[in-house]
């Protein structure tokens, strides 16, 4: 349920009413993260004091233990409302910081799809080796690189012939 801004004045003290004014839009998306982080952390704390305090004055009324004796009326000092107002406060800042948490998130994941798409492109791509003649370089021959096992050129016709000669005669044997 809804709370009155005159209600939450009579339930919390002044600092407590500075952070639940906080924790509204939209000074609530002003916030820097750290800023944020300790408005979470505040309201968690006054509201788990309140809490407390409450269920300690709930038990003093049963008699099962307490500070002194407790009567009705000043066991309803209105904590349990003010422990209901600070998780509502908690409630938007908890909201405002997973929003926050979510599009940090959203952002990380397209910049990495973003960087997938390209490297996926980038494999698709042609890839040319160097020593392949570019366009309009003409047919040119390349330098030889290969040394010959064998020696000189004539050394090459030698032994052409000499193979020859030898297949030659295995094959008139027959």
């Amino acid at each position: 349920m809804a709370h009155t801004r005159k209600n939450e004045r009579r339930l919390l003290t002044g600092d407590e009413m500075e952070f639940v004014e906080k924790a509204r839009h939209p000074v609530l998306g002003a916030l820097s993260d750290d800023d944020l982080h300790h408005l979470v952390g505040y309201l968690s704390d006054r509201r788990a004091r309140a809490l407390t305090i409450a269920n300690n004055q709930r038990r003093a009324l049963r008699g099962k233990g307490g500070r002194g004796e407790v009567t009705f009326e000043k066991a309803d000092s209105g904590n349990r409302q003010k422990a209901a107002v600070l998780t509502d406060a908690l409630t938007r800042a908890r909201r405002e910081a997973s929003r926050r948490a979510t599009e940090v998130a959203r952002d990380e994941l397209m910049a990495n799809a973003q960087r997938a798409l390209e490297l996926k492109r980038d494999s698709k791509r042609a890839k040319r080796p160097a020593n392949l003649p570019r366009p309009n370089q003409g047919m040119r021959a390349n330098a030889r690189t290969r040394v010959d096992p064998i020696g000189s050129v004539g050394e090459v016709g030698r032994v052409t012939k000499f193979v020859a000669v030898a297949q030659a005669k295995k094959d008139s044997r027959g």
